[in-house]
């Protein structure tokens, strides 16, 4: 069920993982936007200049929700994935499998959430399917995916797949560390459940930037 706001618990996150998808068409946008706002409000002093400044606004805040809100991050006992409009708190005892196409996909109790500001670029998607296909059949699949993403653990200097095979192998990590702490505590207690909460401010500023500029439509 989701709530209305998000809740960190008054934790700081392990891990923070960047975005790989949509910054510079976000960071772009965001610049337009501000360039027409502010040129509206210092040249264009009529109803027209209004108009185009409230659907700069309301096209900002739909960069900012669709391009650069979406991310993921790690906390101690849950990995949060923010959306657009609602953010995910999935604990890692909960989740059952991790990967990454267009979007980053977690499975948790046989649902599928997904992370669109982690992925694969198409033409990077192809090509690690490509590779797949190739991949010799003495190895299972499962063992030449262990190798394949060993081979392409990230590094500071290495390329943005590495750096993709880091995120789900880091919480790959996180998942198989937080089942082996509960079985050493002899904890049988079942994790919590998976939750969800909406993010208010970003709802608030689309519905008030939009009713906004059709008001002045009427003007």
């Amino acid at each position: 069920m989701a709530g209305l706001r998000s809740d960190t618990d008054g934790r700081r996150p392990l891990e923070r993982f960047k975005p790989t998808t949509g910054a510079f068409v976000g960071y772009a946008g965001l610049a337009i936007a501000l360039f027409a706002v502010v040129y509206c409000a210092v040249a264009v002093h009529t109803v027209v200049g209004l108009r185009i400044a409230l659907a700069a606004l309301f096209g900002g805040v739909v960069v900012w929700v669709s391009q650069l809100r979406p991310r993921a991050a790690a906390y101690p006992e849950t990995l949060l994935l923010r959306g657009s409009l609602r953010d995910t708190w999935i604990p890692y005892r909960r989740i059952e499998e991790v990967a990454l196409g267009h979007a980053l996909n977690i499975w948790a109790d046989g649902r599928r959430y997904v992370c669109i500001g982690i992925g694969l670029s198409f033409g990077t998607d192809m090509r690690q399917r490509a590779k797949k296909q190739r991949e010799p059949s003495l190895l299972s699949s499962s063992r030449a995916r262990e190798f394949s993403e060993k081979a392409q653990m990230a590094a500071p200097d290495q390329t943005a797949m590495g750096y993709h095979t880091y995120v789900v192998t880091r919480i790959e990590e996180l998942v198989e560390q937080a089942r082996k702490e509960a079985a050493r505590s002899g904890d049988g207690t079942p994790p919590p459940e998976v939750r969800q909460s909406y993010a208010v401010p970003e709802i608030v500023a689309l519905v008030a930037t939009g009713v906004a500029f059709v008001v002045t439509l009427f003007l």
